[in-house]
C-alpha cells in the first residue's frame, strides 16, 4: 500500500493474521476504513502471509559473508542479516517461511542492488542540489590524469631563501664524532665554507642542536688537507628518508681557520662548474616572485599601512595598483587629499585592536557613501556592528544603496614586522650579479620604522548590494550624522604606487575640480571626479535625467581662471553611463578624429602640467618604499589566488594556488580537504563536477588583459550525509546577485551544515615581469640552465588569475542572520577543521 498509514495497519496485523481472533482485530482497526480499502488491506495481507516456496542464495549478491541455512529440506544461503530476518519471521508467522519474510531479505540495506540503487539515488539528488562526494585521501592518487583538474601546486608568498654562501653539490667521504666521542661514517652531499649537508646511514647519531666534530677525511687523501684536524659544527636540521638521515650542518662561529676557510672557497670556486652549485633556493624565490608578480598588478584590495598613535590607527601609505585605484578615487575629497584614514577614527582603532589581543587578525565589515553638496565631499561610514546595535542597520543600508557612492568593503588587520620589508635576492652577496637591489636607504628605514599594523581593504559592495531594500525609517535619516566624518583631516594619507605596465587603454587621473553641466535647459553643477584625455568621471550637486548616448555641454569652471587661452565653455561630451540616483555620470569625448577642444585642454594638461598631477597621484614618497612596501604585503595577502596556465595547444589547466602565514578560514578548509598537503591542495570539491569549464575558463577567455576584474560570488554548504563528506555549490554572478536565492541557500544550511562565501575576482594576466626575477634568474641559468629555461616557460603559460577571498561574515549580517546564528556558523567551521 502506497500511504504510511495503511502501511502501520499492515505492521500491525500482521503478527495476528494466523490467530483465531484476526477478524475481531481486523474490524476494530479498520473500522473507519471505508468496505474497499478494508478489502484491498486483507487481500494485501493475505498475501504477505503466504508461504514461499523460493530458495535464497545471497551469494555475490550481499556484501557480507554467506553460510548455508537449511530450512524444511531446503538450503538457503544467508549473510547474518538475512538470518536474522528469516528468524524473526519465523516467529511473527508461526513458524512460516512467508512471502513477507522473503521480501524483507532481498530489499534489506546490505543487499548489492539495494545499495546500488540507493547509491545512485543519492547521486542523482546530490547532482540536482550542486552536490558531490568529497573524495577521500586514497582515492586521489599522485599521478598526472587525476592531477591535472583537482590537485593544484601551491607555492608560499614572501619566501625567497637566502644562502649568504653558494653550496656546491659534492660527495665525499667524512667522519662526525659526536660529544661522547661515538663515531660513524658519512658521505657529504652539499658543502660550504660554513655550512654541510651530509647523509648517515646509522639512526644514533643526530639530534638538533647537537655538537659534531665533522673529519674530512676523503679531502684530505687528494688534497694537502690535515685528515685529524676536528671541525666543530652544530646540527640544525635533520631529515629522516627512509633508512638514510640527512644531516644539515652549520659550523661554530667560534672556530677560526684562515687557512682551512681559503682551501674551502678555492676548493668550490674550482669545481663548482664541474659538480654544479646547488640552486634550489634560487628556483624557490623565483617560483614564488613570478606568481607574486602576477597578481600585484591585478590586485584589487587595497593594502593600508597604520602607525599608532595615541591608541589611534593613523593610515600613513596605501599601496595603489590599476586595480585598487577606484577604492582610493572615492576617497579623495575636494582639495585633492586622501582622506581614507578617516574611516579609522578612536573607537573603531580600539574595537579592532582589541580583536588582536586575543587573535592573530581582526576583521570589521564597513558600510559608507558620501554627498557632494555646494562643492564639498561629506563621507560616512560605519562599522556593521555599530549599525546592527544602534539600530540603524536597515536605514543606512536602504539609504544608502541609493546612492551611487555606496560601498561595502571588508577589512582586516594584522601586525607586521617591519624587519620583513627588505627581502635580499636569494644569490650571496659576494657574487657579482647585474641588477642588485640595495637594501633600504636610511630615509626609507626612517619612513617604515612607525608602521606597526597592515590593513587590507576589499571592496565587497557588488556580493552585498541585493540585500539593499527600498524601505527605510525616513525619520532615523537625520540621525545619520553620527556617522559623519569630521571635515578636518586626521591623517594625510600617502599613496605609493606600484609601476606596473598601464592596464588601461589611456592613464585616468583623479582629480577634483568645479564644473556645470547643461542638459537641454537644465544646468546642475557638480566635480569632475577624474579625468582622461578622452573622458570625464562628474559627480551632480542635485540629480539629473540623463540616459546612455544623450549630448551634454560641460563648463570646466574650476579650470577656467587658470587657462583663459582654451575655450572651456560648453564642451560636448557623450553619457556613456549613470548611475541609478542620476548624480553620477560617465563622459566620452564624439569620435575622436573630430576635432575636440576639451580633448586638446586635457592632452595639454597632463603633458605639460604632469608634476601637479603626480604630486597627487603617483609616487610622492621616498623612492625604494614601494618594494618595501611590497614585500609587507606579500609576506601574508588574506585570500587564495588560484592559477591558470595555458599550454601551446591554447589548453587551460588551473595549476597552481598561491598559500600564505596569513592563515584564514577559506585557506584551513582547502587546506583541510583530503589530498591536499604543503605542496597541494584538492579543489576538487570545490570545482565540483565541470565547473572548472563553465564556470572560470569561459570567463577568463572573455576578458581582456586590460579589463577590470570580473567578479563572482560561490557559496558552499559543507554536511556529513550517511558517513561521508559532501560538499554543496552554488555559483553566482555579481551583477545577477539574488537575495532570495542567497537566503534560500543559507537556510538549507542553518540547521546542521556548514555554510561559506567565498568571493572570486578573475582576471587576465599579461606578460612575466622579467625585469623583477631577472637577476635571480641569471644566476639560475649560469649553473642550470635547463632548469631556468622551464621556469621562464612556465611563467610564460601563467595565462589568468581567479583571487578569492572569504566573504562569509560579511554575507550573513547582510542576510540578517542574527548573533546567535553566526556565532553557531563559526563553531561548526571550527568543529569541521578540527575534525
Amino acid at each position: 500500500m502506497p500511504s504510511n498509514h495503511f502501511e502501520q495497519l499492515i505492521d500491525q496485523l500482521k503478527p495476528v493474521v494466523n490467530e483465531p481472533e484476526f477478524d475481531a482485530i481486523f474490524r476494530d482497526l479498520t473500522e473507519a476504513e471505508d468496505g474497499p480499502t478494508r478489502f484491498q488491506l486483507k487481500m494485501e495481507l493475505r498475501r504477505l502471509a503466504s508461504p514461499c516456496l523460493q530458495t535464497v542464495d545471497l551469494r555475490n549478491r550481499v556484501a557480507g559473508d554467506c553460510q548455508p541455512y537449511e530450512f524444511l529440506g531446503r538450503k538457503h544461503y544467508f549473510d547474518e542479516v538475512a538470518k536474522d530476518l528469516f528468524e524473526r519471521g519465523l516467529k511473527i508467522y508461526q513458524g512460516v517461511f512467508t512471502q513477507d519474510t522473503y521480501e524483507q531479505i532481498m530489499a534489506a540495506e546490505n543487499n548489492n542492488r539495494v545499495m546500488q540503487e540507493k547509491e545512485r539515488e543519492l547521486a542523482l539528488k546530490r547532482d540536482s542540489q550542486h552536490a558531490e562526494r568529497v573524495a577521500t585521501r586514497a582515492e586521489l592518487a599522485q599521478d598526472d590524469q587525476v592531477r591535472s583538474p583537482y590537485l593544484v601546486d601551491t607555492f608560499h608568498f614572501g619566501q625567497y631563501p637566502y644562502r649568504a654562501e653558494e653550496r656546491m653539490n659534492f660527495t665525499v667521504e667524512v667522519r662526525l664524532a659526536d660529544s661522547n666521542d661515538r663515531e660513524v661514517k658519512a658521505l657529504t652531499s652539499d658543502i660550504s665554507i660554513t655550512g654541510l649537508r651530509v647523509r648517515v646511514d646509522k639512526a644514533r647519531l643526530g639530534e638538533v642542536g647537537e655538537p659534531v666534530s665533522v673529519y674530512f677525511t676523503g679531502l684530505a687523501k687528494e688534497f694537502t688537507l690535515d685528515a685529524d684536524l676536528a671541525v666543530p659544527y652544530h646540527i640544525i636540521a635533520v631529515d629522516q628518508q627512509g633508512d638514510r638521515r640527512y644531516l644539515s650542518l652549520s659550523r661554530d662561529e667560534n672556530f677560526s681557520s684562515e687557512q682551512f676557510d681559503q682551501f674551502l672557497a678555492q676548493f668550490i670556486n674550482g669545481y663548482k662548474k664541474r659538480y654544479r652549485i646547488n640552486i634550489d633556493n634560487t628556483y624557490q624565490a623565483l617560483m614564488n616572485k613570478g606568481h607574486e608578480q602576477f597578481l600585484m598588478p591585478r590586485l584589487s584590495s587595497l593594502p593600508v599601512y597604520f602607525s599608532l598613535q595615541n591608541k589611534q590607527l593613523h593610515a600613513d601609505y596605501i599601496l595603489s595598483t590599476d586595480n585598487n585605484r577606484h577604492i582610493i578615487e572615492d576617497w579623495i575629497n575636494e582639495q585633492n587629499n586622501i582622506v581614507i584614514g578617516s574611516m579609522f577614527n578612536l573607537r573603531r582603532s580600539r574595537y579592532l585592536l582589541k580583536q588582536l589581543v586575543d587573535n592573530s587578525s581582526a576583521s570589521v565589515t564597513l558600510l559608507t557613501f558620501s554627498i557632494t553638496a555646494r562643492g564639498k565631499i561629506h563621507y560616512y561610514s560605519a562599522m556593521a556592528e555599530e549599525l546592527i546595535k544602534s539600530g540603524y542597520w536597515q536605514t543606512f543600508v536602504n539609504f544608502a544603496a541609493r546612492k551611487a557612492s555606496f560601498r561595502v568593503y571588508q577589512f582586516r588587520l594584522k601586525e607586521v614586522q617591519t624587519e620583513q620589508a627588505w627581502q635580499p635576492q636569494s644569490v650571496p652577496l659576494d657574487i657579482p650579479i647585474p641588477f642588485r637591489q640595495q637594501p633600504p636607504s636610511p630615509r626609507v628605514k626612517d619612513a617604515l620604522q612607525s608602521i606597526q599594523y597592515l590593513g587590507v581593504l576589499t571592496d565587497i559592495t557588488d556580493s552585498m548590494q541585493c540585500f539593499a531594500g527600498d524601505n527605510y525609517d525616513k525619520s532615523k535619516v537625520r540621525a545619520l550624522k553620527t556617522f559623519l566624518h569630521a571635515p578636518a583631516i586626521p591623517v594625510r594619507t600617502k599613496e605609493v604606487k606600484l609601476e606596473f605596465t598601464d592596464l588601461r587603454q589611456e592613464q585616468r587621473f583623479s582629480y577634483r575640480s568645479r564644473c556645470r553641466l547643461r542638459l537641454g535647459k537644465t544646468r546642475r553643477d557638480g566635480m569632475i571626479m577624474d579625468l582622461s584625455v578622452n573622458g570625464l568621471k562628474i559627480q551632480l550637486d542635485d540629480p539629473l535625467s540623463a540616459t546612455i548616448d544623450d549630448t551634454v555641454l560641460v563648463s570646466l569652471t574650476g579650470f577656467e581662471k587658470q587657462h583663459k587661452k582654451f575655450k572651456l565653455n560648453d564642451l560636448p561630451y557623450q553619457v556613456v553611463n549613470v548611475d541609478m540616483s542620476g548624480t553620477t555620470l560617465s563622459l566620452r569625448t564624439a569620435d575622436s578624429r573630430d576635432s575636440h577642444e576639451g580633448r586638446a585642454f586635457f592632452k595639454y594638461l597632463i603633458e605639460k602640467h604632469r608634476q601637479q598631477l603626480q604630486l597627487v597621484h603617483e609616487n610622492s614618497s621616498l623612492h625604494g618604499l614601494e618594494l618595501c612596501l611590497r614585500n609587507l604585503y606579500c609576506q601574508s595577502p588574506p585570500t587564495v589566488p588560484l592559477f591558470f596556465y595555458q599550454n601551446k595547444k591554447r589548453q587551460i589547466t588551473l595549476r597552481r594556488a598561491g598559500l600564505s602565514s596569513w592563515l584564514t578560514v577559506w585557506h584551513q578548509l582547502l587546506n583541510s580537504l583530503p589530498g591536499s598537503s604543503a605542496e597541494s591542495l584538492n579543489i576538487q570539491p570545490v570545482l565540483r563536477g565541470d565547473n572548472l569549464h563553465t564556470e572560470l575558463i569561459p570567463a577568463l577567455q572573455d576578458l581582456s588583459r586590460a579589463d577590470k576584474p570580473e567578479r563572482k560570488l560561490l557559496l558552499i554548504k559543507l554536511y556529513r550525509e550517511q558517513s561521508e563528506s559532501v560538499l554543496q555549490t552554488e555559483w553566482q554572478a555579481v551583477d545577477a546577485l539574488d537575495s532570495e536565492t542567497i537566503n534560500a541557500f543559507i537556510d538549507q544550511c542553518l540547521p546542521d551544515a556548514v555554510f561559506l562565501a567565498v568571493q572570486l575576482e578573475l582576471s587576465r594576466t599579461g606578460r612575466p615581469d622579467t625585469q623583477f626575477v631577472q637577476a635571480e634568474m641569471s644566476y639560475l641559468s649560469r649553473y642550470s640552465a635547463h632548469r631556468a629555461n622551464e621556469l621562464e616557460e612556465e611563467l610564460w603559460q601563467v595565462y589568468g588569475i581567479a583571487d578569492t577571498l572569504n566573504v562569509t561574515e560579511d554575507l550573513l549580517k547582510f542576510a540578517d542572520l542574527d548573533e546567535e546564528h553566526r556565532k553557531r556558523q563559526r563553531q561548526r567551521i571550527e568543529q569541521w577543521l578540527v575534525h
